[in-house]
């Protein structure tokens, strides 16, 4: 069985520009990834031509490079609540802008996990409460997975916090949300899933910028949109319509955006029911 769409493409209005890729914590030195785009008849060409790349901290240059690579690893790491420039010049195209700042640390206060069914396929399902205190009169955004598990895609969502972002249909890999609902506050997040036997659970709090979080909420709309759930033989892709993906360099497309990952907190595994 197969389909066909037939799509009109104004081919005389496209224009090449300029990709480029970096997700930064300060975990990690500053990494960038560079591409074009492309024509859709065309294939993905190899990057050979000579970038010049500046980088400014707080608006201090701590970086001025030139290179032939569409990989580039530095030597800087980023910094907690420092703000970051990217300057980026290639030869015959615009010169590439993009801005991002690394968000203070919130870290997670309190958390537990608790037995709440098993069915007859042997399928735990664990309460699970991460509690963390908001700073005040600062707009924040987390994101928060389970480290060392995969994504639970019969999970029922319930908590407040994560209907209201509107990115349960979509199935999201992790968790992303706002403090919208709860600027200033402590919360106690509420999950219901599968964790697997283990009785401890390490659970991941990130404090991610606004460009990183709308970057993972156009992600997972456009991946719903375009494979399936059904990994096996009979995955389905292009299965509803394209999202265009959040876009935060100037001049060019990609994403430049911060976060900051804490430590692991533990889970606890409390009396089952």
């Amino acid at each position: 069985m197969s389909c066909t769409k037939e799509i009109e493409i104004d081919t005389l209005e496209f224009e090449r520009k300029i990709v480029v890729n970096s997700l930064f914590t300060p975990n990690k030195p500053f990494e960038f990834r560079f591409s074009y785009t492309i024509h859709p008849n065309e294939s993905l060409p190899t990057f050979t031509d000579s970038i010049h790349l500046w980088l400014y901290e707080n608006e201090s240059k701590i970086l001025d490079t030139l290179f032939l690579s569409d990989t580039f690893i530095s030597s800087y790491y980023p910094k907690n609540g420092c703000a970051y420039s990217l300057k980026i010049f290639v030869q015959g195209n615009d010169t590439v802008f993009a801005s991002d700042t690394v968000p203070s640390q919130v870290c997670i206060t309190a958390g537990s996990k608790q037995l709440i069914s098993i069915d007859k396929y042997q399928t735990r399902t664990y309460r699970t409460t991460i509690t963390f205190s908001d700073p005040v009169d600062i707009i924040n955004y987390y994101e928060m997975f389970f480290s060392g598990t995969q994504y639970d895609y019969e999970n029922k969502i319930s908590d407040p916090v994560l209907i209201n972002e509107g990115d349960v249909s979509f199935y999201p890999e992790t968790y992303f949300f706002s403090d919208e609902l709860f600027n200033g506050k402590n919360y106690s997040l509420h999950i219901n899933r599968d964790l697997g036997t283990g009785t401890d659970t390490k659970v991941v709090l990130r404090n991610i910028s606004y460009c990183y979080y709308m970057y993972r909420k156009y992600w997972t709309r456009h991946s719903y949109n375009q494979v399936s759930l059904d990994k096996g033989i009979g995955a389905l892709i292009y299965t509803g319509e394209p999202q265009t993906m959040y876009n935060n360099i100037v001049n060019g497309y990609g994403v430049f955006a911060a976060y900051l990952e804490n430590t692991p907190f533990t889970l606890r595994k409390i009396e089952d029911q």
